[in-house]
């Protein structure tokens, strides 16, 4: 009787093992999943940055970034610090606004 109770017992836990690992996949595979633009988030259409060359060499505060983000169209920004890390996704509707240390602007582009 006692052999027949972990055999039992281990019948029971394959579908609670099962869901487990099947959970875990669906996690792992939304992780790797990119995120679709938000239509709410959208701006004019495409950001661009052509006539945004102004904006090179002076500091970044909120009145620069408030021109930069309206002058491009873009539905976002965001700024890309030396010491920042990203996701190499593109967005058209994005706009990058690259700063060094001393948050003057480098550069700036669209993705």
């Amino acid at each position: 009787m006692n052999a027949e109770r972990p055999a039992a017992a281990r019948a029971a836990a394959r579908p609670r093992a099962a869901l487990l690992f099947a959970a875990a996949l669906a996690l792992a595979a939304s992780a790797c999943a990119q995120n679709a633009p938000r239509p709410d988030l959208a701006g004019k259409g495409r950001c661009n940055a052509d006539a945004l060359g102004w904006a090179v060499g002076q500091t970044l505060d909120e009145a620069t970034g408030r021109r930069l983000f309206k002058d491009s169209g873009a539905g976002l920004w965001r700024v890309v610090a030396p010491d920042n890390t990203f996701g190499r996704d593109r967005r058209e509707d994005r706009l990058n606004v690259r700063v060094d240390q001393a948050q003057r602007i480098v550069a700036v582009d669209c993705g």
